[in-house]
């Protein structure tokens, strides 16, 4: 499969993952149960996933649906990239929304690892991809335009 990575720099983004407390939230909108699915399939090619179910190791369920409608317990499912780690929470079947701690990406090569998976996630689901501050996914600072195949710094 070809990436789609348009060249994005370390030194042209290092500010959007400078360490402040928060994390960075990954968002895809307006998706449904089997684009988590696709997810998965996706997590489990691109990285290195395990499962936890209330804190503790469990097996990954082979289908989302089971995870998006059991609001009884927490679910997160980590996705390490070979170095930084995306987290999936099964909040909502509407929307897709992961984290991760910016503090893990600090060189070009660990940007590139979560720009990769980013790209390939929204040429899965032919959806855009946005990278924003946590808790405000209006808050853009990088997204991923599905239709132009590149990524772009959002102005703020």
């Amino acid at each position: 499969m070809i990436n789609y990575v348009a060249p994005m720099l370390w030194t042209g983004v290092s500010q959007i993952f400078e360490a402040d407390g928060s994390l960075r939230d990954i968002i895809v909108r307006e998706i449904s149960d089997p684009d988590w699915d696709k997810l998965i399939s996706l997590s489990l090619r691109l990285g290195n996933v395990s499962y936890h179910c209330d804190g503790e190791d469990a097996v990954l369920p082979t289908s989302a649906a089971e995870l998006l409608g059991d609001k009884e317990h927490a679910h997160c499912m980590k996705v390490n990239l070979g170095g930084p780690v995306v987290n999936a929470h099964f909040f909502s079947s509407e929307e897709i929304e992961l984290d991760l701690d910016p503090r893990e990406i600090g060189t070009q090569a660990a940007l590139d690892k979560v720009l990769v998976f980013c790209s390939e996630l929204s040429l899965t689901l032919e959806r855009d991809v946005a990278i924003t501050e946590e808790s405000s996914p209006e808050a853009k600072l990088l997204y991923y335009s599905f239709q132009q195949r590149s990524w772009q710094i959002a102005s703020h």
